[in-house]
């Protein structure tokens, strides 16, 4: 092989050298960016909060009312953010009272836990066929729009048509109140838009903090990539007192938010809203 053909091999071996090497960063930044947006509740807890965490629920579907014994004794801090988190991320689970009773040992250490139900073992099977018949009504007109935007549109608007604020509604902590009567609270509508969402494949959080000087619940949705504060309740009293639908607060930043509404330190680290 003549000198001008080796220098040609060895640059040619050298450009795909630093081809691929360029195409493997791109791939693992990208990879980077992809996990430090993908957050959850659960993610933040440690492997005892998630022993807890998995036993509360296996507790819950058994619909078990007995106090229990934790497989990992946790301080009244961590367990407190455990069963929140629990609450946020679980929706579906809408017989589970979100009060409950929990017992500590001589070192002041959770021990034991009782939860509580909204709803009798023998009324289940109906009002999970009642709950699961609404939401699936939803999902369908909404999955027959042609964008996510269109269909998170919906889910706001068809929440907002058919339930209205009272702080009296009888299980207004759970999703099934804002679906199935209609009256709710700020955690019921946001649980609802939550589990509608995601049937749809429509990320959603539940978020907590305060508005307008009271305590309060709203959500973060992903909408083709990018992630946005909405308030179905504040959009609601508004629609209802002007008579018309409103989007006061739909799909708006954290700046926007941020005049009057304050992430509590359970939701903070939650993805940003530009």
């Amino acid at each position: 092989m003549n000198t001008k053909k080796s220098k040609l091999l060895i640059i040619a071996m050298l450009y795909s050298i630093i081809t691929l090497y360029i195409l493997l960063s791109y791939n693992i930044v990208f990879a980077k960016e992809a996990v430090a947006t993908f957050v959850t509740y659960t993610g933040q807890l440690s492997p005892a909060q998630l022993a807890v965490y998995d036993q509360i629920y296996a507790h819950a579907n058994a619909y078990d009312d007995s106090m229990f014994t934790l497989e990992q004794h946790l301080t009244e801090d961590d367990f407190d953010l455990t069963i929140n988190y629990f609450f946020y991320e679980n929706p579906e689970l809408y017989w589970l009272d979100t009060s409950y009773k929990y017992a500590l040992n001589a070192s002041n250490v959770v021990v034991k836990l009782q939860l509580n139900y909204l709803i009798s073992p023998d009324d289940i099977k109906s009002c999970d066929a009642l709950f699961e018949s609404k939401l699936n009504a939803i999902i369908a007109q909404a999955a027959a729009l042609d964008t996510t935007i269109e269909q998170e549109r919906f889910i706001h608007d068809y929440i907002c048509s058919n339930t209205s604020y009272d702080e009296n509604a009888p299980m207004n902590q759970s999703a099934f109140s804002a679906l199935t009567s209609p009256t709710t609270v700020c955690a019921g509508y946001a649980r609802a838009f939550q589990i509608a969402c995601n049937r749809l494949s429509i990320p959603c959080y539940y978020v907590t903090g305060t508005s307008k000087g009271i305590n309060h619940a709203w959500n973060i949705v992903n909408i083709d990539g990018k992630y946005y504060n909405v308030d179905i309740t504040w959009d609601d009293v508004i629609s209802e007192s002007q008579n018309k639908p409103a989007y006061d607060y739909f799909n708006k930043s954290d700046a926007e938010f941020a005049l009057d509404h304050t992430r509590s330190s359970h939701s903070m680290f939650l993805p940003t809203c530009d």
